[in-house]
């Protein structure tokens, strides 16, 4: 498809050219890794998001010389690279089916199917998009691609590469919620950016992928439970699996906050003095923004709700292997008495229950009744209005900066779906002072507001 044959123009004030729309196939049968599967079946785990939006990231990065040609060198490593890991990563080039005599969906590959590469050009203020200032969320929109679905089958990955022409460029990745969790995705990401290095590479061993699913035990029957309550949405026995998207929210801001290493240690030992016990970074950072949120809300009655996730690869007994691939994450929701959250020690007993909450999931728990969950996320997918708690989204532990595709580490990572009043971002950093990134998305009121919270927070310590 030529750049004279079809152009792009979104919401917001960014325009982008469309270049190209390909198709990237792995490479012939006779040099694909061994043992990666052609089908694989989705367990509980992955049911439970069928019809959720997908997640996008957002890569961005900057060149580091103008001679580097983006059409003629890095958009050709781009499409050899990927073709390759998609030998390790063979479920992402397929389509995940409902075939008439399957009780459950499964991802398929067959020959000919291949990952939707979309090459762009953006006339936006690259330095603005990846920076850690007020942007518009809607200015992200046309850097991602949308994930090809249908009531028929739907795509695993989708990806868009858009050059800021003599800036740098951004490669933007859309991922079906049921077949890839945050890790998975990142593997595949820094497996991809470790092969355009070096092309006789394979994935490092962290990063290979594990197709094992019988180790996933459901003794309680949860994928049945969880397909049913699909099959009642816009049923009954609707086998449909096109996405339900969120609608479009107007007037958003997206601005990224920082936890420096400085201020987490001054949070630690704050937290010391009144709970006589060590916390973790990731414990003091969330309880830091439950506080900053309930105090923003300003309501004294009732309870914050707080959804976060943890990695069940190593909680799951038996336990299944840590490059796993699918969605393997096990939800917690900690309720707070808003009274509470607002008083003196507030971030400290937040901590006491996120911490309880940590703690009860190594011992097993996190997996109770886990029946409702199928109909609580079919409903809220129905309706994401119904949002009510405070959620995360993305992992320090991901590792996301470090994703070199050999012009340099990404300047800025951002998850794009992650646009919710209710739902923070979580990541590393590229600057080596700042222990966690915070993304957060309001409007431009509630933004000024939180950001005096976030930041006088950390004074009156």
């Amino acid at each position: 498809m030529s750049s004279s044959s079809i152009s792009k123009l979104m919401e917001g004030t960014t325009s982008v050219k469309i270049i190209e729309i390909c198709k990237v196939a792995p490479p012939p049968e006779a040099s694909r890794a061994a043992a990666v599967p052609s089908s694989l079946p989705l367990t509980y785990f992955d049911l439970l998001w069928l019809r959720f939006y997908p997640v996008q990231r957002l890569f961005f990065y900057e060149l580091p010389s103008n001679d580097i040609s983006f059409v003629d060198e890095i958009v050709p490593k781009l499409k050899s690279s990927l073709s390759l890991t998609l030998r390790h990563y063979l479920p992402l080039a397929g389509n995940l089916v409902w075939l008439p005599q399957s009780e459950f969906p499964t991802i398929e590959f067959v020959d000919g199917d291949g990952v939707s590469l979309t090459v762009a050009e953006s006339d936006a203020d690259f330095y603005q998009l990846s920076g850690n200032g007020l942007r518009e969320a809607s200015e992200f929109h046309p850097l991602v691609p949308l994930l090809p679905d249908s009531h028929d089958r739907a795509a695993p990955i989708a990806i868009q590469v858009t050059t800021f022409p003599n800036k740098g460029y951004s490669i933007g990745i859309t991922c079906h919620h049921a077949i890839l969790d945050g890790k998975t995705s990142t593997s595949f990401i820094k497996s991809w950016a470790q092969i355009c290095m070096d092309e006789s590479s394979v994935p490092i061993t962290n990063l290979m992928p594990d197709y094992k699913r019988s180790i996933i035990d459901d003794p309680k029957g949860l994928a049945k439970i969880y397909t049913n309550a699909w099959l009642k949405l816009d049923g009954p026995d609707n086998r449909s699996l096109k996405l339900k998207l969120p609608k479009a929210k107007p007037s958003l801001i997206r601005r990224t906050f920082e936890f420096t290493h400085q201020n987490l240690e001054k949070l630690k030992q704050w937290v010391l003095k009144k709970n006589d016990e060590k916390m973790s970074s990731f414990v003091v950072a969330t309880a830091y923004l439950c506080v900053c949120t309930a105090k923003l809300e300003g309501l004294r009655d009732g309870k914050l709700l707080f959804a976060f996730s943890a990695d069940g690869r190593s909680r799951l007994k038996p336990q299944v292997g840590l490059n796993y691939f699918g969605n393997c994450w096990i939800s917690c929701i900690v309720c707070i008495e808003r009274i509470k959250l607002l008083g003196e020690k507030g971030i400290a007993l937040a901590c006491e229950e996120i911490s309880k909450a940590i703690k009860n999931l190594g011992g097993g728990g996190g997996l109770e009744e886990l029946e409702n969950y199928g109909t609580l996320v079919s409903e809220v997918t129905n309706d994401y209005s119904k949002e009510m708690a405070l959620t995360l989204a993305g992992s320090p532990r991901f590792g996301v900066y470090s994703a070199d595709f050999g012009w340099g580490k990404p300047m800025k990572v951002e998850i794009v779906s992650a646009e919710s009043p209710l739902m923070f971002t979580l990541s590393d950093s590229r600057n080596g002072d700042v222990g966690m990134e915070i993304g957060v998305v309001k409007g431009r009121d509630q933004m000024e507001a939180f950001a005096a919270l976030f930041n006088e927070g950390f004074e009156a310590l």
